[in-house]
């Protein structure tokens, strides 16, 4: 006979297990994140219902769009009467596209399928009070069109961030957050009410190792450097990571075009602070007081560990996450299809050197449904990707939960019956490789690990406002030097300890980016079979580290 355990989670016959009803996850943010990005809560308590009768799981979103497929969009004329706008009269708004020629020329270069956010806005015969609620708005879309294949294609702008643990918590939580612990998990441990989930959260250290040797093109087996394209926050000058033109063999290459396309998309969508420069950022969001932002270095940190996995390959960095570790979907999403476009235009063009053979994906969000299909916009984008061959990999998420986290909840499961099969959902293991990481989620989506917990990488060198919380001129008052408690925002050393499964991902990366040099066809093929065979060798790497 099974019994029950303390938690309830075995059960018996007569006594039927909660596992499959527990309690919701909430999803918290500060009232300053949701105004930087004009984004709202999802609270059951108070959200319609969804169009099926279900109640929805919280999530964040965009307060003032709608996704809609490109395809659809553009039927969106100014003054013209069309489905979407009759079935949302009775809540007194509308889908009104820019009145400008620009944003239909804007659409004509994306992927017809490709979601795009459509401003979501008050008709001019309504007076009220309340703003638009996108979430309101898509459940009566839904209800209006049916098993109307286009309800399925329209979706929330959902809030997308990073996956690493900073100081004030992991970025999007659940519980009780207490001084930096993603979960709150009671009292009476340490003395203080509170687990240890983590170690390290960006602070310095000092590194006095040699950097990674990295070998000429030419020698490689493949004759080409894998290329591994990074979205995250931007790349900050370091010693180890050099940029620049792909005729100077960088390390990371940055792509103007990407920004400055970027940019131009974003405020045709509504977005209040558009990313024209590729470079990771400092201190965006209190530049008067020089406060260090949460996520400066994220992105460098990340190039950093895949330059340590593989120093061969080379890092295209775009920067779609700002320095506080958000973005929203439409972004996002905008970025895949351009990596798309630039790989189909090598493939047709023979240009090897601007193929992209892996995606590092250290970001994600949780949807609205228990059921990631039903919101398949980015699943959509990232098999555009896989279909020519290029390999995604996502971080698992931060919150300790079995709760999807997409992207990489659309990863196959570990028997090999859902999911895409090129897109490698990743968790985070402790630093010895042997424990699983307190933070990190999990799922049957989640069976390839690696180290997330106090990793040591580059970041950009930098002093922020902020002092240690003890000075002291030394030798008794002297100096010249002075006696100071750690000061976690100088990172003038160019290096940093942080976690999350943001940072087991690049580590996975990296491994795939080693699988790719050492195959003899990288130079000559591309394609979905060269992919899985990248995938299978970098498997057996995982096992041999212990970390599967």
């Amino acid at each position: 006979m099974t019994s029950a355990s303390s938690n309830g989670g075995a059960g018996t016959p007569d006594r039927p297990s909660d596992r499959g009803t527990r309690f919701p996850e909430v999803i918290s943010l500060a009232p300053g994140t949701l105004a930087r990005h004009r984004a709202r809560l999802l609270e059951p308590s108070t959200a319609v219902r969804a169009h099926d009768g279900t109640w929805p799981l919280p999530t964040a979103y965009r307060a003032d769009s709608l996704l809609l497929p490109v395809r659809e969009a553009q039927t969106l004329l100014p003054e013209e009467p069309n489905d979407y706008n009759t079935a949302l009269e009775g809540l007194g708004v509308e889908l009104r596209p820019p009145d400008n020629g620009g944003w239909r020329e804007h659409l004509s270069r994306l992927h017809p399928d490709l979601p795009v956010p459509v401003p979501l806005l008050t008709r001019g015969d309504t007076v009220t009070d309340r703003p638009p609620d996108p979430w309101a708005a898509l459940v009566r879309l839904r209800r209006a069109f049916g098993s109307d294949a286009r309800g399925a294609k329209i979706g929330l702008n959902h809030l997308v961030a990073s996956a690493s643990v900073t100081v004030e918590g992991a970025p999007v939580n659940h519980g009780g957050n207490v001084d930096g612990a993603p979960v709150n998990h009671g009292g009476g441990v340490g003395g203080d009410g509170r687990v240890a989930l983590y170690t390290g959260s960006r602070n310095p250290v000092a590194m006095v190792g040699r950097p990674p040797v990295r070998r000429p093109a030419a020698e490689l087996v493949g004759g080409r450097r894998p290329v591994i394209a990074v979205l995250d926050t931007g790349i900050g000058e370091h010693d180890w990571l050099t940029v620049g033109p792909l005729s100077a063999d960088p390390v990371v290459e940055v792509s103007q075009d990407f920004q400055t396309a970027l940019a131009a998309h974003e405020p045709a969508f509504g977005s209040p602070h558009p990313l024209a420069s590729p470079d990771d950022q400092a201190d965006e969001i209190q530049p008067l007081l020089g406060i260090t932002d949460s996520h400066f270095g994220h992105g460098t940190f990340v190039t950093g560990l895949i330059h340590q996995m593989c120093p061969d390959a080379r890092v295209l960095s775009l920067r779609v996450l700002q320095s506080d570790g958000f973005s929203t979907e439409g972004s996002v999403l905008f970025a895949l299809d351009w990596l798309r476009r630039r790989v189909v235009d090598a493939i047709a063009n023979g240009t090897p050197d601007e193929l992209v053979d892996v995606v590092s994906l250290s970001l994600g969000f949780y949807p609205e449904t228990a059921q990631p299909g039903e919101v398949a916009q980015v699943a959509d984008a990232i098999e555009r990707l896989t279909d020519l061959g290029v390999l995604v990999v996502a971080a698992a998420g931060n919150d300790a939960t079995m709760r999807p986290f997409l992207p990489a909840a659309f990863g196959q499961d570990a028997a090999g019956t859902t999911g895409n099969p090129l897109l490698a959902a990743v968790g985070a293991l402790n630093a010895s490789g042997f424990t699983t990481a307190a933070f990190s989620n999990h799922g049957p989506w989640v069976w390839r690990w690696a180290p997330g917990n106090a990793l040591i990488s580059t970041v950009p060198k930098w002093e922020g406002s902020a002092f240690p919380g003890l000075g002291k001129l030394d030798g008794g008052g002297v100096g010249p030097r002075w006696r100071t408690a750690p000061d976690p925002d100088d990172l003038r050393t160019g290096f940093a300890v942080w976690a999350g499964t943001s940072f087991a991902t690049p580590v996975v990366a990296g491994l795939v980016a080693e699988s790719l040099a050492t195959d003899p066809e990288t130079g000559t093929s591309f394609d979905a079979e060269r992919a899985r065979r990248a995938l299978k060798l970098t498997d057996l790497r995982l096992t041999d580290r212990g970390w599967r």
